[in-house]
This record gives C-alpha cells, sequence and structure tokens, in this order.
C-alpha cells in the first residue's frame, strides 16, 4: 500500500504547486505585447526658465505611440538628455509610487504624452546663449534622448529601450 490515497493527494497537489511555481513566470510574460511595435519619441522640449546661476528648467514631453491591441502602462522612463551632441544629464520619470490606476495609460491604438520637468546645469557657453537667445524655442539645438521605459501590462512589466530625435 505505497499509494495510498493520502500519498496520492499529497503528490497531486505537490505536482499542482511546483508546476504553478515553474509555469507562472511564462504565463505572466504572455500578457505582454511585443514591445518593438511601441514608439518614443520627443513630442516637444521647452524652455521654462534659465536662473543667474545658469540652471535651466526644461519641459520634456514624450510621445508614446501604442499600436498594439493592449492597453498598457509605464512606471518608469530614464533617459540621457543630449543638447548638440553634448549630455545634459541623466534624468528620471518616475510613477513607481503612484498605484497602477493612476499611472499615465497607454490605450491600445492611441497616442499618449507624459511631460517631465527637469532642472540642470548648463555649463556649455554656447548651448546656454542657444537657449536664452531662443525665446522658448529650442527647435535650432539638436536634441538626442537615449533611454529605458518600464512597460507594463497586467501582471507583467519589461524594459522598452529607445532612442529620439527632435
Amino acid at each position: 500500500m505505497f499509494l495510498s490515497r493520502r500519498r496520492l493527494v499529497l503528490i497531486g497537489t505537490v505536482t499542482v504547486i511546483v508546476g504553478v511555481i515553474v509555469l507562472l513566470p511564462l504565463i505572466l510574460t504572455i500578457t505582454l505585447p511585443d514591445l518593438s511595435a511601441i514608439d518614443i519619441t520627443i513630442k516637444n522640449i521647452e524652455l521654462e526658465d534659465i536662473s543667474e546661476d545658469n540652471t535651466a528648467t526644461l519641459n520634456v514631453v514624450f510621445n508614446i505611440k501604442n499600436p498594439t491591441g493592449q492597453a498598457l502602462t509605464t512606471s518608469k522612463i530614464d533617459y540621457e538628455l543630449y543638447a548638440n551632441e553634448e549630455s545634459i544629464g541623466e534624468y528620471t520619470k518616475s510613477y513607481i509610487d503612484i498605484p497602477v490606476n493612476g499611472r499615465p495609460q497607454l490605450f491600445s491604438n492611441t497616442e499618449t504624452n507624459i511631460s517631465s520637468v527637469i532642472e540642470t546645469p548648463v555649463l556649455d557657453e554656447k548651448i546656454r546663449l542657444d537657449l536664452r537667445n531662443n525665446n522658448q524655442s529650442l527647435q535650432n539645438i539638436e536634441w538626442t534622448i537615449n533611454g529605458d521605459a518600464i512597460i507594463e501590462s497586467g501582471f507583467s512589466s519589461a524594459p522598452k529601450i529607445f532612442n529620439a530625435t527632435w
């Protein structure tokens, strides 16, 4: 009587628990769509202020296009900002401490704008003069952003690496 009813129930229960533990990561990654279809670009960069100590307040507006059939969200965008191929700094727009229902929603087949206000020292004299002389129109400066965004769907999340110019 090696396989009594109690032992069969115990073996079956342990098998189900181990199966769930092994297959759960696979099940969670199935819910995330193909992130290569998602497009992150720069919609706008605005100069809000430049102080006497050469600290610029910039408003960087990201445009996230979600052509998938699934609603997504983002919890964090890490990026490095370049002006005329010179690094201005590394920044983070984070929603990690906000519940999922309060984060920016990336609805299916729509575009979403996310604004990030940053304060950065501008050490380069030429960039500083360009910022002051542009009257908040910064289009003659070549802006580049390299970064990654954490895209989430249901129970899973994955990084989306992006490069954008404006």
